[in-house]
């Protein structure tokens, strides 16, 4: 028997049941040891066990709950979870994605989804991957045009047999599924329903040439390429979204130099002196992008944080986890902001960076790259699936 797997089992459920506001059938001992012999037997008959829609539910909230790295966890028990388990097909599979994206941008007004499939069980391939980091994010092509963090990927994507109408900026990437172990063609859904693809076309409050230069980004954050466990059991394809925070696009994707890399451009459309990098001018147009951002998502009416606001709840949250007796766990490098960190309470707060194995997210092979053995850094590494 599995004695790792029945180990997170146990912790699981003894969480769940521990969890004041969790709801837990299992709240009382004696539920409690039912449930766990029948995972027990379960394990030692088949080397796996099977969630409940209950189990499932309040796994996929704590594994949010869990993530050291995610500031914005303070909402996590607000997380809508589909269970897609016994999705058969893989255009079920796309239906369900769409119909994931149409509810969490919900108007604007976006909300926290995740769309789990089927588990992964032993000795099988697993029956949907998704190759995509995100469902939502754009192509990078071999002249510089694009996302340059998706220039590998895209390339793959040509390979594959994908036929962009577009080259530009801003083309959506397909998406590429993996179905019982084996590549399908590269699903080009944006060209097919481009009322899918939400994106907030970008302007400053007192600079118009920088809505002149035709800037845009979409508007859901939907990362598809994490692993979800719940109590040991891995769920290789759990795509899930929050929404934004203003930096995440301001600070980091439009503005780092291995990115779109915006700021000179930024700096040119305000006349900026960009003499020296002693002018601050780097700082000055990084400043005036993010305050870009975040005017053009609420011109828009699309939910966006800022890392001030998340910060002072994502501090309320580690107040009350405290009164409650829980610790806080964090990757403070991460839970700080891109910039003005000092400003922000996680600043100065430590956290202890350890990460729970039984129910989290974590980073993990690639789908066509199963058989591969995990790099030394991926095994060292405690958010990459052991």
């Amino acid at each position: 028997m599995d004695s790792v797997l029945l180990n997170d089992a146990r912790l699981f459920f003894q969480t769940w049941a521990e969890d004041p506001r969790g709801a837990s059938p299992l709240s009382n001992a004696s539920s409690l040891d039912a449930r766990l012999r029948e995972v027990e037997s379960e394990i030692k008959a088949t080397g796996t066990y099977t969630h409940t829609t209950e189990e499932l539910t309040y796994g996929a909230k704590l594994a949010w709950r869990n993530s050291n790295r995610c500031v914005g966890r303070h909402v996590w028990r607000s997380l809508q979870v589909r269970d897609a388990r016994t999705v058969d097909h893989p255009d079920d599979v796309l239906s369900a994605l769409t119909e994931h994206i149409s509810a969490a941008f919900n108007g604007g007004k976006i909300r926290s989804f995740i769309t789990v499939f089927a588990p992964r069980r032993p000795g099988v391939p697993d029956k949907v991957r998704l190759a995509n980091h995100q469902l939502i994010r754009y192509a990078g092509w071999a002249d510089g045009t694009g996302d340059p963090a998706s220039v590998a990927f895209t390339a793959q994507m040509r390979s594959e047999g994908w036929q962009p109408k577009t080259q530009t900026h801003f083309t959506a990437l397909p998406w590429s599924m993996h179905w019982n172990g084996q590549a399908l063609p590269p699903r080009d859904v944006f060209a097919e329903r481009p009322e899918l693809l939400r994106e907030v076309a970008i302007s400053h409050p007192e600079c118009p040439a920088i809505a002149q230069a035709g800037w845009k980004w979409y508007a859901i954050p939907l990362l598809s390429e994490l692993a979800l466990k719940i109590g040991g059991i891995v769920y290789p394809c759990a795509p899930f979204n929050g929404y934004y925070m203003g930096t995440e696009i301001g600070a980091r994707n439009l503005a780092d130099r291995d990115r779109y890399n915006l700021l000179p451009a930024v700096a040119k459309a305000l006349g900026l002196d960009t003499s020296s990098d002693r002018t601050l001018w780097r700082d000055r147009a990084m400043v005036e992008l993010n305050r870009a951002i975040l005017h053009s998502f609420d011109e828009a009416g699309v939910t966006l944080g800022d890392h001030h606001g998340l910060g002072e709840a994502f501090e309320k949250f580690c107040l009350a986890e405290a009164g409650a007796g829980r610790e806080v766990t964090g990757d403070w490098v991460w839970l700080n902001p891109p910039m003005a960190s000092p400003q922000t309470p996680q600043f100065h707060r430590t956290y202890t960076n350890e990460v729970a194995q039984h129910t989290n997210f974590f980073y993990q092979i690639g789908p066509g790259e199963m058989d591969a053995q995990p790099s030394v850094h991926h095994q060292e590494c405690p958010f990459h699936l052991k």
